[in-house]
């Protein structure tokens, strides 16, 4: 006996996974290079501490979803709580994709998009980036358009740090009835706050998460905003229970001092900034400074890079393998001590850039 018959829809889809490798300094997974404080802490365990351990936690948290929405001038019956963004991606598609449904996805982008829609049975269309890889707006209308097709926008984009204005949202949003799906993990490291758009486009769901700008990853928790009705029927297929009480308490202790939504966003643009000019003095062959707490750049000894710098205790992320991404290394913006650290080992390796000759 096999199991062939009972695993066949997810037998051609390649796992999420990553190499369980670590070093002193972790610049490979975008996550906040500063944890948050000891008060933040002792609060949050002191009230976990504080609840029934035997009880389910709060099935609906309306404190929490009436906080969330009331951030981005929203009810809270326009929320969803997630386990992590990534279960309401889950939840998302599992709701609105099914046998031939299309999807559109910018390529390259953050691979569990795509799994999620093959899950549901759904069909992936790709659309490329432009070759300095911004968003190409032109080939996203026309397939808005069509009025045929889901569209999901990641901006700033994983991994390229491609974004797209509210504008050029709004602009899609009005020329389909299908929905607009944008993921803004990054949203605070950008120049764009696309969440208001769910109030005037009902087609329009956006996600958002506590793991990068708040400095949350360990906790796992992200939240998605779109109209009440759409949000009442993903949340028929949301597992209920999701979020535990020790996830319920670091939002509302967050809730009570707003300013922990923005993190260290403002810190972590400038060190993007001072990275990426010292980035663009060595010899890569590109440095694409993107919207979002990461630089990607490119040099056709990546691989070799790649393992000099983790022999060094420095870990990035080799995304050589993504579409048009041939030679790429993409960095996590840490600390000012890391990023020294990384940018100092890159020129023992690389040397400066050359200079241009004069004419």
């Amino acid at each position: 006996m096999t199991t062939d018959n009972i695993i066949q829809p997810v037998r051609d889809l390649g796992a999420y996974t990553l190499k369980a490798t670590v070093a002193p300094i972790k610049l490979n997974q975008n996550e906040s290079p500063v944890d948050v404080d000891e008060a933040f802490k002792r609060e949050v365990l002191d009230r976990v501490a504080a609840r029934a351990w035997n009880r389910y936690p709060d099935f609906y948290p309306r404190d929490v979803l009436d906080g969330l929405g009331a951030l981005h001038g929203l009810s809270g019956d326009s929320v969803l709580l997630g386990n992590g963004s990534n279960e309401l991606i889950q939840a998302l598609f599992a709701a609105t994709v099914e046998a031939g449904t299309r999807v559109a996805l910018p390529s390259p982008t953050f691979t569990l998009y795509a799994m999620m829609v093959a899950a549901n049975g759904g069909e992936v269309v790709h659309v490329p980036l432009a070759d300095d890889l911004t968003y190409d707006v032109d080939a996203w209308r026309a397939l808005a358009d069509r009025g045929d097709t889901h569209l999901l926008v990641c901006s700033p984009n994983n991994p390229t740090g491609s974004v797209m204005d509210a504008a050029q949202i709004a602009d899609l949003a009005g020329r389909t009835q299908r929905l607009v799906i944008v993921d803004e993990a990054y949203a605070q490291f950008g120049p764009h706050d696309l969440a208001p758009l769910v109030a005037a486009h009902p087609n329009v769901a956006v996600l958002r998460t506590f793991s990068k700008a708040v400095g949350l990853a360990a906790v796992r928790l992200g939240y998605l905003l779109c109209a009440p009705d759409l949000a009442r029927e993903i949340g028929k297929v949301k597992l209920p229970y999701n979020v535990g009480v020790f996830g319920l308490e670091v939002a509302r202790v967050c809730l009570e001092a707003p300013h922990r939504f923005d993190g260290i966003a403002d810190t972590l643009r400038a060190e993007r900034a001072r990275l990426v000019e010292r980035l663009t003095g060595l010899a890569f062959d590109d440095v694409y400074p993107g919207a979002a707490n990461f630089v990607l750049v490119r040099t056709p000894r990546a691989a070799e890079v790649f393992d000099a710098l983790y022999a060094d205790g420095i870990l990035v992320r080799n995304v050589g393998h993504y579409p048009m991404l041939a030679n790429c290394l993409r960095i996590s913006v840490g600390t000012p001590a890391e990023n020294d650290a990384v940018v100092a080992r890159l020129t023992a390796l690389l040397g400066a850039a050359p200079t241009a000759e004069a004419p």
